[in-house]
């Protein structure tokens, strides 16, 4: 049987670079999330879908090259606009849907803004098992 080994991706804070003179110079770029391509892959997509739901931009930029950028302002409001609209929707198979998203994107909104958002009120199934996440 042959192994078979993953490439990674990197998840960085700030804005995807423009250039290849920007590729290059990573100066600057905190490196907050080393994760498989599979989870990370999941991860952009289950985003990418939230934000599309939402009608708000969520700060996750994935350009390809296996690094994904995260700009910690605009992703920490579309956390907030998620809890907001999950607070709404009452739908509960949507958030059980979510709880991994949200862990996940709690976690790496700490990494990049350097604390930890607090939890809205009524969401105690987001918090519990949200320190597994690493």
């Amino acid at each position: 049987m042959t192994e078979v080994h993953e490439v990674g991706m990197t998840f960085y804070t700030g804005t995807a670079p423009a250039t290849a003179y920007e590729q290059s110079d990573r100066s600057g770029k905190l490196e907050i999330w080393d994760r498989s391509q599979k989870t990370s892959f999941m991860f952009c997509a289950q985003i990418a879908s939230l934000e599309e739901m939402l009608k708000t931009p969520s700060g996750v930029d994935a350009p390809g090259n296996d690094e994904v950028y995260i700009d910690p302002p605009v992703f920490r409001a579309f956390i907030l606009a998620a809890f907001d609209y999950l607070r709404h929707s009452g739908s509960l198979p949507l958030r059980r849907m979510l709880v991994g998203v949200l862990q996940t994107a709690l976690f790496l909104d700490a990494r990049a803004s350097g604390e930890a958002l607090p939890i809205p009120p009524g969401f105690n199934d987001i918090e519990e098992g949200l320190e597994d996440i690493t």
